[in-house]
């Protein structure tokens, strides 16, 4: 792990390790939530849930933009934003898409849309690295 880190601040260490909580925070919530038997709790429990479901995405857009604001080298800002930008247009499409098959045909699709955070995360990362090794 040290090889792959080595290039690295200790603030860009840190936000990517922030990131990888958030999302293994979120994939675990995504592997638990839908084991909850619908109709089982109140309307306020459900409320509840899913208001922390949104807590790590919270926590991904705030480690973000503490990274952003404090990155002092205006090529990388530029670069990590283009790849936010990336990963965040494909997140779009996969809903779009999987959204008019829930509509139109079927009521089993709704759930892979809650990776959207680790779709956005994972694209993300590997729009950095093009850009990355494409600028060098």
């Amino acid at each position: 792990m040290s090889q792959c880190n080595r290039g690295l601040t200790s603030f860009q260490r840190r936000s990517i390790q922030l990131i990888g909580a958030m999302m293994a925070s979120c994939a675990g919530i995504t592997a638990i939530f839908p084991k909850i038997e619908a109709s089982h709790f109140t309307v306020g429990v459900y409320v509840g849930i899913a208001a922390i479901s949104v807590l790590p995405i919270i926590g991904t857009m705030i480690v973000i933009a503490r990274y952003l604001a404090g990155e002092t080298d205006e090529y990388l800002r530029h670069i990590v934003t283009q790849s936010i930008l990336w990963g965040f247009g494909l997140v779009m499409v996969i809903d779009t898409f999987l959204g008019y098959i829930a509509v139109y045909h079927s009521p089993h699709v709704p759930f892979l849309t809650a990776f959207n955070l680790e779709v956005f995360l994972i694209t993300s990362a590997i729009a950095l690295r093009i850009q990355l090794s494409r600028n060098r």
